[in-house]
């Protein structure tokens, strides 16, 4: 539950970089140095008095006024910013004073190797999409560096109605990137053969709150927030924030929120700490950490008690000013991913409000982490499906690449150790990893490999892939980077026990060096090439055919030593059965149907492992029963409730209330089952089966239960007293 927080004493910092115009003070109760705008402090008024009706307040000059807040910047003196709210902060027409502090834009550098762009496909937008791209009729706001709204992969989702509170104009036009770069993870133009697809298809408005270096202040920030709500957006994406509360950002939430009914979204932090930052920890707002593509919580990523939700926020590649594109790193870039569901959920429900939107994306979130809601993960990742087709959470295998060992005869001769680089890879999806780093030489243009040549290499690498099936084929290859000594072709190195062999300087091979192995989720078993155990480690090795059929000796033999497991644990069967068997004023004799329903409410399981065999072990022993089918077999959680007929003929004897149960049984557990009540009664006086009098007993089951009272013999003799 997010606390309010009501201290005006506690402050804000939030930096980018440089900032030339701040004043460096220190909170009350804390050593932390904190920056705020000099000579300038925020004012909050009860509604005793309307800061439309004063342009000065205690004899100082009113700057800025936020109306919709009942807020005024007063400009003071500098350096006498807490002199001057000590003094006002006590009168019955100040709500609260606080300084103006100084906001950035939450992302960390980015990195170019990134080369896909995994997010929109991680919180499943391609199925969201079969349902709808979003609509023109929801808006948008980017609080944040601006938007580059000629950007060719923007304008055409771009409107105008924002506005530029730091320079004070109509053009929020970004020169930072970091808005533009947000702005197209949210809503970039799809479909139209540029760049890439936004993760919903709606208008995109500005709001310009933060300057070229990425500062601002927190009234700009509130004026952002109060004019976009203003102004139409149905959802407002605030990828900035502070370590500490500021009042006025608060009421200009609280107003976008509960008097809009705006949908807001900020990002939690990048400072990695147990605590959300602000305005993301606000009641209000929907707080966002990121993920990597492992699905882990980035260390950098804030949490703590007010996270919310997940969102893709590792190497994200999007739009930057320029008409051109980059990968940025941040709760930035998670915050845009979230906004975007938001808007698909309005699009899809536009008569549903900002709550039940809010709700609706914490409902359907994929969960992360420990069962439930967690600090670290929140309600877990944002799916842009809202629950309704987007794959359940498949099992994982993990392989983990812990060392490379390898002997290369070009490199022994030379007296170099050889520059191993390798690629694992289960079924069509892998991973490539090098023993080296790069180096930038012409910004934008080129790069080279720095090869950090070791031997053995301890990678320690682990990576992740989704097991579509319970039985995977899993890949290992490594290459030694020999590009100058042997003509521009790397070799293959030779790590599987397989009989052929591979073709030197061919990365292609598909067997003969590559090592292959099968693995089953579900018995744990690993078979093909052969692999001996090291400690923990299996080990796979080339030339166990001790060159077989005159294979040259190519000098390229190594090892790899590496793990494989998963998360897959079958789930079982859960019986449940139901059915309304209760028949009243049946006559002695005669027969009468009914049905129960069977089915499986078990966990899903991807590998149909959890299918549940019934039988219908018990069941009264007056009448006569008949069950159609008494059992079956093959029930899957996702099946439909399985019917089964059941007919019984009624005993014999009149004015008499006959009761049991049905017993069903999951034949593969007997401790699972389920009993149902089974009730029949049989009337005192005759009555003709296909009487006037019987169907309107059959179609009024209260009218049978007052026929009963007033036919039982006990009640008539307390009747006729």
């Amino acid at each position: 539950m997010k606390g309010r927080i009501l201290s005006i004493a506690i402050v804000v910092v939030m930096v980018l970089g440089s900032f030339g115009a701040v004043v460096n003070l220190k909170a009350k109760g804390t050593n932390e140095s904190q920056e705020s705008v000099p000579g300038e402090v925020i004012v909050g008024f009860y509604e005793t008095i309307d800061v439309k009706d004063i342009d000065s307040f205690e004899g100082y000059v009113i700057r800025e006024k936020i109306e919709s807040l009942n807020v005024a910047v007063v400009q003071v003196n500098e350096g006498s910013e807490q002199f001057f709210i000590d003094n006002i902060i006590d009168s019955p027409l100040v709500k609260y004073a606080e300084y103006n502090w100084v906001v950035h834009a939450f992302y960390e550098p980015n990195d170019p190797l990134w080369d896909q762009q995994w997010g929109p496909q991680r919180i499943h937008c391609a199925q969201a999409w079969n349902n709808g791209t979003g609509s023109n009729s929801v808006k948008i706001a980017i609080v944040d560096t601006g938007v580059d709204y000629n950007h060719e992969d923007i304008a055409g989702n771009y409107v105008s109605g924002g506005y530029d509170w730091v320079n004070n104009d109509n053009d929020p036009m970004d020169d930072n990137n970091h808005g533009t770069h947000c702005a197209g993870i949210a809503a970039a133009v799809m479909d139209n053969n540029i760049g890439i697809a936004g993760v919903a298809q709606v208008k995109i408005m500005a709001e310009k709150v933060l300057d070229s270096g990425g500062h601002g202040s927190s009234s700009d920030v509130a004026s952002g927030i109060t004019h976009a709500a203003d102004n139409g957006a149905n959802i407002i994406s605030m990828s900035l924030g502070s370590s500490s509360p500021s009042s006025v950002i608060e009421d200009a939430c609280d107003y976008a929120y509960n008097d809009k009914g705006v949908v807001l979204v900020a990002a939690s932090g990048n400072d990695g700490q147990p605590q959300v930052s602000y305005p993301a920890a606000y009641d209000t707002v929907i707080a966002v950490g990121a993920i990597d593509t492992n699905d882990q919580r980035c260390d950098f990523s804030n949490y703590g008690d007010d996270l919310e939700l997940m969102a893709p926020g590792y190497r994200v590649v999007s739009t930057i000013p320029g008409n051109d594109y980059d990968f940025y790193t941040g709760t930035s870039m998670a915050c845009p991913h979230v906004a975007g569901v938001a808007a698909l959920a309005k699009s899809l429900y536009p008569s549903q409000n900002n709550v039940w939107i809010r709700q609706k994306l914490i409902e359907t979130a994929e969960d992360l982490g420990p069962a439930g809601w967690d600090e670290e993960y929140g309600y877990g990742l944002v799916d842009a499906t809202l629950g309704g087709g987007s794959p359940p959470p498949g099992p994982k295998v993990t392989v983990t690449i812990h060392k490379v060992l390898g002997i290369d005869s070009i490199e022994w001769i030379t007296g170099g150790d050889p520059e191993w680089y390798y690629e694992v890879g289960v079924d069509s999806k892998s991973y490539f990893e090098y023993n080296g780093y790069e180096q930038e030489i012409i910004p934008g243009l080129w790069w080279i490999f720095v090869w950090n040549s070791e031997n053995p290499w301890q990678p320690d690498k682990t990576y992740t892939f989704d097991a579509e099936n319970p039985e995977i084929t899993v890949k290992i290859k490594l290459m030694e980077h020999d590009g100058i000594l042997e003509g521009g072709m790397d070799d293959l190195a030779d790590v599987s026990s397989y009989t052929g062999w591979g073709t030197d300087n061919s990365i292609e091979d598909v067997r003969g060096a590559i090592y292959q192995g099968t693995y089953n989720l579900i018995t744990n078993q690993l078979t093909g090439d052969i692999v001996h155990q090291d400690g923990n480690y299996l080990v796979t090795s080339g030339e166990y055919d001790n060159n077989a059929g005159g294979e040259p000796d190519d000098g390229n033999d190594a090892a790899v030593w590496f793990t494989i497991s998963d998360n897959y644990n079958a789930p079982k069967p859960d019986l449940n059965a139901y059915g309304d068997l209760t028949w009243n004023m049946i006559k002695p004799g005669a027969t009468v149907g009914g049905e129960l329903y069977v089915e499986n409410i078990g966990e899903f399981d991807p590998y149909g492992q959890n299918q549940l065999s019934w039988s219908i072990a018990e069941w009264p022993d007056w009448g006569t029963w008949t069950f159609t089918p008494k059992s079956g077999s093959g029930l899957k959680p996702e099946d439909e409730s399985f019917k089964v007929d059941v007919s019984v003929v009624a005993p014999t004897e009149k004015e008499k209330k006959f009761t049991g149960r049905i017993k069903i049984v999951n034949t593969d557990d007997p401790s699972d089952y389920v009993y149902i009540d089974v009730a029949l009664r049989t009337p005192r006086v005759k009555i003709p089966a296909n009487s006037l009098f019987t169907k309107l007993l059959e179609r009024f089951p209260f009218l049978q239960n007052l026929f009963l009272f007033f036919n039982s013999k006990d009640n008539l003799h307390q009747f006729n007293r």
